[in-house]
């Protein structure tokens, strides 16, 4: 009689865990500029204490992993990080020395990667898994303030090389199934990245915001009639200002945000983060947290 109690309270148990299994959310995330955020940085200060307030909006304890698709890896095909651990790839240049000490120690994923291959591969999606590239800083950075203690399991995921809106949407789209699993997407990247005017901006006073345009059609899309998300994200060249936030063939940061987009289910996304970076360009990071 007891080991039937036993057999029960045991099937019991199984059941009451996988009925509870944590939604795990879609979650865009701004980086800021190389590894300032963790250096505290006045102009990424913003930055960096919206990454710390993940823990508010993320259940992390309760994360099996996280999927970080990496403005900072472009590839042919999709390629996922499989190894059981990662160095670093300081993918940066001219910072204060400690900016080449950081390390995130958090486990990667190999059962995850290859599940990740395999779902890609279900879906039509080239890919490829790789064991021997380090984390980038588009994973490393945001990862280090988010996680401090480098306990979440980590897979990364690149962008494709031709940076085409429809096929990040439909990789976010494949990727959707890995948050009933309680594995969260991580897109970092940035909602404008302009280099050339970064770089003007540090001698131009006159903090005019040039891009509430784009910023606001992002924000209409992504939080708008999830019918027309990935039709309207794809017509992101022609909304004015789009191309001045993300110049043609330099639209790596944004590509994060589609598959973010493509990961969120049938619901729309909330604002999470609002700000202006450098004193004229606004940022803004979304979340997709219901099924």
């Amino acid at each position: 009689m007891s080991a039937l109690f036993f057999i029960i309270v045991t099937f019991l148990t199984a059941i009451k865990c996988e009925n509870n299994t944590y939604f795990a959310p879609s979650l865009f995330l701004n980086h800021g500029g190389g590894p300032y955020p963790i250096l505290g940085e006045e102009l990424n200060k913003e930055i960096a204490d919206s990454l710390r307030n993940v823990s508010n909006l993320v259940d992390l304890d309760r994360l099996k992993a996280v999927i970080v698709v990496t403005a900072h890896r472009e590839e042919d095909i999709a390629t996922v990080s499989s190894s059981e651990h990662h160095s670093m790839l300081y993918d940066y240049y001219n910072f204060p020395p400690v900016s080449y000490t950081f390390k995130h120690n958090a486990p990667g994923d190999p059962t995850l990667a290859r599940r990740i291959h395999e779902a890609f591969e279900k879906a039509g999606i080239p890919s490829k898994l790789d064991s021997t590239r380090g984390w980038d800083h588009g994973v490393f950075v945001p990862m280090i303030l988010i996680d401090p203690d480098a306990k979440i399991p980590i897979v990364q995921v690149s962008i494709l090389k031709s940076q085409d809106a429809a096929r990040h949407f439909d990789i976010g789209n494949a990727l959707y199934q890995f948050r009933k699993d309680g594995v969260a997407i991580f897109g970092s990247g940035m909602s404008y990245h302009n280099m050339v005017e970064f770089k003007k901006a540090d001698t131009d006073n006159d903090n005019v915001i040039v891009n509430n345009e784009f910023d606001g059609f992002l924000n209409e899309v992504c939080t708008g009639d999830v019918d027309e998300v990935k039709d309207r994200l794809c017509t992101w060249m022609e909304v004015p200002g789009g191309l001045e936030a993300h110049p043609l063939g330099e639209a790596d940061h944004l590509m994060p945000l589609i598959v973010n987009a493509g990961a969120g289910g049938k619901h729309p996304a909330k604002n999470i983060f609002k700000s202006v970076f450098i004193h004229k360009f606004k940022l803004s990071g979304f979340i997709w947290d219901k099924e």
